[in-house]
């Protein structure tokens, strides 16, 4: 088990000129990153919109009551959310929708740069690891719903909380990261549980006390969450689908779509969904079972955790939200499908960890070789890893690439969206006319909010 751990490889010396080209580029990524996930959403731009609850829900009941960071929503607590939607409601009105959408393309840009760093343990090769951080914004089927927002940023949380349960920082600063990391996704989501095995693991491999300051993160946030899921007036435990609907959702919400969103549509066009459905399947069951069969200990814990942990995730979410397992399934909305994120966003992190192993093999017998061929001899098995290995990334690339290029852009239900800035002025506009000097908007749960107008900002 200690395997699944590893620590990171051993970096040369830190001098500040390292240092300060190691944040210049993370900088760099961050504001690229943040650039091409603002480019994903199609229709209306992502900035003069703001999605769902970010404006019904987070940004009225932060005007209204300002700091009630802990209030209950859906059932549950949603802390980061409410803390983006509380600094949104300290700019100008007239920007909430730009600064919703630039705020949840900078967090999910931050969680690539984490993964990055956090992976190195597993993924040694640098161009393999970019290759991972790009899966986090290039996901086929983020469009659909968590790009470029601050309700859906816990999903991306969610990504970086699995590295940070596998990552072993050398230093207190990655520690409190790490810890800070589990805290916000145990506060924003009770779907974080679905880590929580992983860490459970974690604690027998492991079982030093420093090396669990994010075990503490998760459990001090899943601790407030208590008292908030408690409270709530509805419970989802009340009503639960079926294990025949759980199952179909993971088959053709999870499955279906592993390898690109507009691939799927177009399989289903040929074959029908259950037929599309069984053939990504079977692609992914050959990948999984040579992993299984081919790969040392390490990669196959991993990949192994990596399932466990989307499908456990996946399956809660379907049992707890019925309407995910009945609701119709269109091109450009499918419900629920921020729980598909995080089960193939872990299934491709799988892949490149075993190609990363496959590769790093293949070189180091390429090395080996050449130091026996300065003796004379000229082994074949050298030629056949070094062939595999091509084989292996070529492979590797060209499945991400489908999804990635085909579903780089689409549009989404925000498509259809209110523009913003007709609200935004209509509730300045109000303010004008109103004596009291307050205004009444709609609130999801609450019907309605009062806002002063002292809380508006032009």
């Amino acid at each position: 088990m200690p395997e699944l751990f590893p620590e990171p490889p051993e970096r040369t010396p830190a001098t500040p000129g390292r240092v300060a080209v190691r944040i210049g580029l993370s900088v760099i990524a961050l504001v690229v990153g943040t650039f091409v996930l603002l480019l994903r959403v199609g229709g209306r731009s992502v900035l003069t919109t703001i999605w769902a609850e970010d404006r019904t829900v987070f940004l009225v009941q932060a005007l209204a009551h300002p700091w009630r960071l802990f209030s209950s929503y859906a059932g549950y607590l949603e802390l980061l959310p409410r803390l983006i939607a509380q600094f949104v409601s300290f700019l100008p009105l007239s920007d909430a929708s730009a600064a919703f959408a630039i705020s949840g393309a900078v967090i999910a840009s931050a969680v690539a740069i984490f993964v990055f760093y956090a992976s190195a343990g597993h993924v040694r090769l640098g161009w393999l690891r970019a290759l991972l951080a790009a899966a986090v914004l290039l996901l086929p089927v983020a469009p659909l719903e968590i790009a470029d927002s601050g309700v859906n940023t816990p999903w991306y949380l969610l990504f970086a909380l699995f590295w940070a349960a596998l990552w072993r920082p050398r230093g207190r600063g990655g520690m409190a990261l790490a810890a800070l990391i589990a805290f916000l996704a145990g506060a924003s989501s009770p779907m974080a549980l679905a880590i929580a095995p992983l860490l459970a693991v974690r604690i027998v491999a492991l079982p030093r006390l420093r090396e669990h300051a994010v075990t503490a993160g998760l459990a001090a946030g899943l601790l407030l969450q208590v008292p908030v899921v408690a409270s709530a007036r509805q419970s989802r435990v009340s009503q639960l689908a079926g294990p025949g609907g759980t199952v179909d959702f993971v088959a053709h919400d999870v499955v279906l779509p592993a390898l690109g969103w507009h691939l799927d549509w177009w399989l289903q066009s040929i074959v029908g969904r259950n037929g599309a459905t069984l053939l990504v399947g079977c692609v992914l069951a050959t990948v999984f079972c040579a992993i299984a069969v081919t790969q040392p200990a390490r990669v196959r814990l991993l990949a192994g955790a990596a399932l466990v942990c989307g499908l456990l995730l996946a399956t809660a979410a379907a049992t707890l939200s019925v309407w995910v397992t009945t609701d119709s399934v269109h091109f450009h909305i499918e419900p629920g499908s921020r729980y598909t994120t995080l089960p193939i966003f872990l299934m491709q992190a799988a892949v490149i960890v075993a190609v990363d192993n496959v590769a790093r093999r293949a070189r180091d017998r390429v090395r080996s070789d050449d130091q026996a061929a300065a003796f004379g001899v000229t082994p074949w098995t050298g030629w056949v890893r070094a062939r595999g290995a091509t084989v292996a990334v070529a492979t590797l690339v060209l499945m991400l690439s489908v999804g990635w290029v085909t579903d780089f852009r689409y549009g989404n239900g925000r498509a259809g969206g209110a523009p913003w800035a007709p609200i935004a002025n209509r509730w300045l506009a109000d303010c004008q006319r109103v004596p009291q000097g307050v205004i009444r908007v709609p609130s999801l749960e609450v019907g309605f909010v009062v806002i002063r107008c002292t809380s508006l900002r032009r």
